[in-house]
Formats: C-alpha cells, structure tokens, sequence
C-alpha cells in the first residue's frame, strides 16, 4: 500500500490546530486530465474518491478511493486523472515549524477501517467552518492527529483482516451513494461470491449486505444531524433513488423516521438527538 512503500515523508507539526484557507470538494478530470499544483506557504490534504495517479518529487505514486494524501507548502505536484475526480480537500497553515519530535507521515496514507471516522471529520470540518470555524479548525486537527497515529501504530497490521476484506470495507465507505453487489465486490478483490462471504462473516461477524446497509444508515444519520441537507438530498447520497425504501430502511434502524431526526435537530440544535443507539457492526475500526 501506499503508505507502506513510499519512502517520501514529511515531519508535521501538530501541536496547535492548524489554520483553514480553504476548505471543500473538488472535481477534476473534466476539462483536462493533467493538473500540476504548487502551494507556496500551505499543506494540502486530500482524500480521494477517485483512481489516479500523484507524482511528486519524481516519484508517480497510485491514488485510489480511501488514500489520503499530504503535501507540504512548496512541494510542487502532478495529478493524472481517469476520467471525471472527486475528493475532499483542505489547504492549511501549520502555525509551528517542523522539528525531530514531529511525527512523520508519509505523502500517501491509506485509510482503511479508519475511513470512515476520516471522512466524517473531513466533512464536519467543511459543514461547521462557515459558523463554526473554531469547530472546524478542531476536526482537521484531529483528522491530522489520527492519521498520525495510524501511521506510528499500523493499526491494520494488527487489526488482522484479510486485505481482501479491508479492500472490500475501503470501497464500501467511498462508494455508498454507488450500486453495489456482492458479487462485484467480490470480483473487484479476486475472490469468489462465496469465499468473500465467507471470509467476511467470519472476521466481521456480519453479512456484506447488512453491513452496506448499517454503514449507509450510519452515514445518513451523521449527515442528517450534523449538516443542514434534506432529507430528499441525504436518500441519494447513501445509495437510494427511492425515498420511500430510504425511510423504511432508516426507520427499521433507527425506529424514527429520518424526517424525525432532521426536524429534531432544526428546531432543538443544542439537545442530544435521542434515537436510539444501533450497533454498526464497527468493531473493525477499534483496530485489533
């Protein structure tokens, strides 16, 4: 994986929140598939949704959905695109200047069963920072932090999930507004229907479908509460084009509606939404 075999690091300062200049989504690939980008006095997170390719310092590294990268100011790079590309970004000023007791972090991370809590505090950060910039300076701070953490514990190299199975659980979280088959998943890591299904039941507990299913209702939950988006805008962006299967999926997890929630939150923002609690079959995160 990436992370693993680059050999090009940084030293990043992470003792005090770093400063946001910008902040959001970027689509490229559409008018060009060649872009090279140079940041004078700013870092550049990236976590990508797409297939690619990043070079920087002579070295072409893969990009693919669930990697994140982190460049720092004056590191000019290169972005080959395959087609229409997606990914979340943020441009930050580090306060402090890099010393030894810095952790070093590689140019390209690889999520894994992270992902997910990666993501959400990425896309906090880009809800809060128009009111609460303080909130969304904390979230990239913290998303730095455990990106950090991941690289000087290796936590999947003790989570002891097969790779297919992480690969798997990595598409799963960048795809979830995509279709989605066991029987593609499972070709797309080279494995048969059955073996994948097998192998994930055993070492996650639960069948791929409940878990898309779990991860699409967490997902939905976290945007329903923590952004301002409709519920008619949320249903598509878990996987559903229906929004009547949508709130009977949502209902049998939750118990509520998601009209419920959504409302929940506009008119009492400051009360902890009272649903009840559901069990995501997320145990692969705590590492292992």
């Amino acid at each position: 994986m990436p992370d693993r075999n680059s050999k090009i690091t940084w030293r990043v300062p992470l003792a005090e929140p770093p400063l946001i200049a910008d902040l959001g989504i970027g689509l490229h690939g559409v008018d060009s598939q060649v872009d090279d980008w140079c940041l004078p006095d700013l870092w550049s997170l990236h976590l990508y949704g797409y297939t690619g390719e990043l070079e920087v310092c002579g070295t072409v590294i893969p990009i693919a959905p669930g990697l994140v990268s982190l460049v720092p100011p004056g590191v000019s790079t290169r972005y080959r695109y395959r087609g229409t590309s997606r990914h979340l970004f943020a441009h930050i000023r580090l306060p402090a200047q890099a010393d030894e007791d810095c952790p070093e972090l590689p140019v390209m991370l690889d999520c894994g069963t992270d992902l997910p809590r990666i993501r959400d505090r990425f896309e906090t950060a880009l809800e809060t920072r128009p009111r609460l910039p303080h909130l969304a300076r904390a979230e990239v701070w913290s998303l730095l932090s455990l990106l950090a953490a991941r690289q000087s514990s290796r936590y999947d190299d003790v989570s002891g999930l097969h790779p297919a199975v992480r690969a798997v659980l990595s598409h799963i979280e960048a795809h979830l507004s995509d279709p989605m088959s066991v029987a593609s998943l499972a070709r797309g890591v080279g494995l048969s229907h059955n073996h994948l299904t097998r192998l994930f039941r055993a070492q996650l507990g639960t069948t791929v479908v409940a878990h898309i299913r779990n991860r699409r209702m967490h997902r939905a939950h976290h945007l329903l509460t923590r952004t301002a988006l409709s519920v008619k805008s949320v249903a598509p962006m878990v996987g559903f084009t229906d929004l009547q299967t949508f709130n009977k999926a949502f209902r049998k997890v939750y118990g509520v509606a998601p009209r419920v929630i959504r409302d929940r939150v506009v008119n009492h923002p400051f009360e902890e939404d009272a649903a009840p609690a559901v069990a995501l079959d997320l145990s692969y995160s705590q590492g292992r």
